[in-house]
């Protein structure tokens, strides 16, 4: 049964998340995820056998890619549909020691902020989130409970969609024509990344994925990516920030 809360939530329908991966089969999808993970891991720095926590982790692609990597990833999201393909694309992966599911709110995550009585730490080298700060209630409080639970001398990165770039006016245009879950997102501009990052630290940011929305142009990604980078930092489809709390 379904709570209040994921009943808010847009990704919670069944057929969002049956069709969430679909687009990464695409040519323009797996280019797009190529682009966002060079950036992501850019600042993330992810290391074999480290503890990772992907709050709104949805169908589990960043959580599994991490453990693919070798890290101990811990998934949460509060969408019970989306929980459900991540388990078993975990399993068809042979990654469920590597990777475990937790449904809850991004508000209130379930883990203690400090070490548990026996000494043994509960909390995460690496505290990662991509696109889900746009479908929060309150992502400063999100953000919070990220660093609380981040471990000493870790590091929280997130990434959110730009709202300078061609793609959120593409997502924009598109909820206006059918009822997706972008109707439902803020999207940030660098500016405000970076404000609601600086309360826990000097935040580092950069953006990725300069190829249009259309897929025009494809052949040219990495040329266009690259110059965007150099000229364009602002434009990015996928901005993304670290801070060190």
């Amino acid at each position: 049964m379904s709570t209040s809360a994921e009943r808010e939530n847009p990704f919670a329908e069944e057929e969002h998340a049956t069709n969430y991966d679909a687009w990464f089969d695409t040519p323009l999808g797996q280019t797009v995820d190529r682009l966002e993970k060079e950036m992501v891991y850019h600042l993330a720095r992810p290391q074999a056998g480290e503890t990772a926590l992907d709050v709104g982790t949805g169908t589990g692609h960043w959580a599994l890619d991490l453990a693919q990597r070798g890290l101990t990833v811990t998934g949460v999201d509060i969408s019970e549909a989306m929980l459900a393909v991540a388990q078993q694309k975990s399993a068809e992966l042979g990654l469920d020691e590597r990777v475990t599911w937790h449904q809850a709110d991004a508000h209130a995550l379930p883990f203690p902020g400090s070490a548990p009585q026996d000494g043994e730490d509960g909390r995460f080298a690496l505290v990662l989130s991509v696109t889900t700060l746009e479908f929060v209630g309150d992502p400063e409080r999100a953000l919070a409970e990220m660093v609380r639970v981040t471990a000493p001398g870790g590091r929280v990165v997130v990434g959110v969609l730009n709202a300078l770039s061609p793609w959120a006016e593409f997502y924009r245009e598109q909820a206006e024509i059918h009822d997706t879950p972008f109707r439902h997102a803020h999207f940030f501009t660098p500016h405000e990344l970076v404000e609601l990052l600086h309360r826990w630290g000097r935040p580092q940011w950069g953006s990725a994925v300069f190829v249009h929305p259309s897929g025009r142009g494809l052949s040219l990604a990495r040329p266009v990516e690259m110059l965007g980078k150099t000229l364009l930092q602002h434009r990015g489809a996928l901005l993304v920030g670290r801070v060190d709390p």
